[in-house]
């Protein structure tokens, strides 16, 4: 899957990786993982 992200996003996703150690990539399953929380009731049948 690729995406594109403004420069602003991208730069903040970055700094707050570096500050916690946390991987960017983790940040973003996560922030996926609330989005289909959020939307459970329409992707259900």
């Amino acid at each position: 899957m690729v995406f594109r992200l403004n420069r602003e996003k991208l730069d903040a996703l970055k700094d707050l990786s570096r500050s916690t150690r946390i991987r960017q990539s983790e940040y973003l399953r996560e922030a996926i993982s609330d989005l289909l929380a959020k939307y459970e009731e329409r992707l259900v049948d």
